[in-house]
């Protein structure tokens, strides 16, 4: 199944986007579903046909979902989350505070997105299309299984074995203690079974992209860059960028005339920045574009004769190469500013921290058993060196 991530700055149009590009996939043959994971879904008012929390058809061959967050919260945290809840009422913290306490962010976007894993397992669509909640939303839920998987496998079982060890003593000298039963270990480690496997999928570039929607305008621009440097800090793969609400030619309004030379002076701006991405224009239409039929207009102006759901680019993010005396890893992060950067390595893990976004990814051994030798930033790529007998960074 090929799968289809859109994201962007809030009102950029992701939402139209994703339904014109799942309405063109239809047409030419592709068994295809929207999903929207945006708890403020507006799908239904894309496509002007009411859609529920169960998959919907809309017509031959195109089926949409506004999933339900609340009741994936409830399917996947449900058991995790009483017990949060009761933890914190023990220590004093009440009613709605401990609930909002019992809930992290970015979870319910994560858990949206396991619905697209049933999806994926089960092979029955050929294509599926993710409306996205806007940019930071999205980058806290992409970043949720790295920090589940860190969790997991620095201290949940090690503190599984303490607790095994402690519960019948605490539980006899304390009134007031509230340790996980096996039934919530257990529910932990389902769940991080499953976002494993989905962020295997998401991050396979041959399956999953990821596709940027803006207006060419300087703040949304410069917003999307961001978003590209941080999906690539995360592992995942952006194949195009969907220019939108771009003034045809057509217009001659002085008025507005202005307006398409702004317009295409970051249009412009935005082929460099993207660069080798795709930069596909989406137009400013006369009409509001609701319906299926307008949203077919739309995907066609927007792809004319090429196939959306081709992968249009597939470089990964992260590679690994062999060198004289050691290794050298090589991290793409495209619009990424130096000045911004922060790097260090802390035992089997690298940790990279850019503007307000931090990873920690765990080093394949034949690296974590090398000293760091050196790291550079050039033409968008951080090349880290691991070899030789020196730990020093070179400034």
């Amino acid at each position: 199944m090929r799968i289809i991530l859109y994201t962007g700055k809030g009102g950029v149009g992701k939402t139209c986007i994703s339904a014109a590009t799942a309405v063109r996939c239809a047409k030419l043959g592709y068994k295809t579903v929207v999903l929207s994971t945006d708890s403020a879904h507006s799908l239904s008012d894309s496509m002007d046909i009411a859609i529920g929390d169960d998959i919907t058809q809309i017509s031959p061959n195109l089926y949409a979902q506004e999933i339900n967050v609340q009741h994936e919260m409830r399917l996947n945290w449900g058991s995790i989350k009483s017990f949060i809840v009761d933890f914190l009422s023990k220590q004093g913290m009440k009613g709605l505070i401990a609930e909002e306490f019992a809930i992290f962010p970015g979870m319910e976007e994560l858990f949206s997105l396991l619905k697209l894993k049933q999806y994926y397992e089960e092979g029955e669509f050929d294509v599926a299309i993710i409306d996205c909640a806007p940019t930071g939303s999205t980058m806290r839920m992409l970043n949720m299984p790295d920090i589940m998987r860190w969790y997991m496998e620095r201290f949940f079982h090690l503190e599984r074995r303490i607790v095994k060890m402690v519960k019948p003593v605490m539980e006899r000298m304390y009134d007031n203690v509230l340790l996980p039963t096996d039934e919530v270990y257990f529910s932990i480690e389902e769940l991080y079974s499953r976002i494993r496997d989905l962020h295997e999928v998401l991050t396979n570039p041959d399956i999953c992209s990821v596709r940027l929607v803006c207006n060419p305008e300087k703040m949304v621009i410069k917003e999307s860059q961001r978003a590209y440097t941080f999906l690539s800090l995360f592992g995942f793969t952006v194949d195009a960028v969907v220019a939108n609400k771009v003034l045809p030619k057509t217009i001659t309004d002085p008025y507005f005339t202005r307006w398409q030379e702004i317009q295409q002076k970051y249009l412009e701006y935005a082929k460099q920045a993207f660069h080798p991405l795709n930069i596909f224009q989406a137009q400013l239409f006369d009409d509001e574009m609701v319906g299926l039929a307008l949203l077919e207009k739309m995907g066609e102006s927007i792809f004319l004769k090429q196939d959306p759901a081709q992968v249009f680019f597939r470089e990964k993010p992260f590679v690994i190469e062999k060198n004289d005396s050691g290794y050298d890893l090589y991290l793409k992060l495209p619009c990424a500013d130096k000045n911004d950067m922060n790097m260090w390595v802390k035992g089997d893990e690298l940790i990279l921290e850019i503007g307000n976004f931090k990873t920690n990814t765990l080093l394949p051994g034949n690296l974590a058993s090398l000293p760091l030798k050196g790291a550079v930033f050039q033409e968008h790529r951080l090349k880290i060196t691991f070899g030789g007998n020196s730990n020093e960074i070179p400034e």
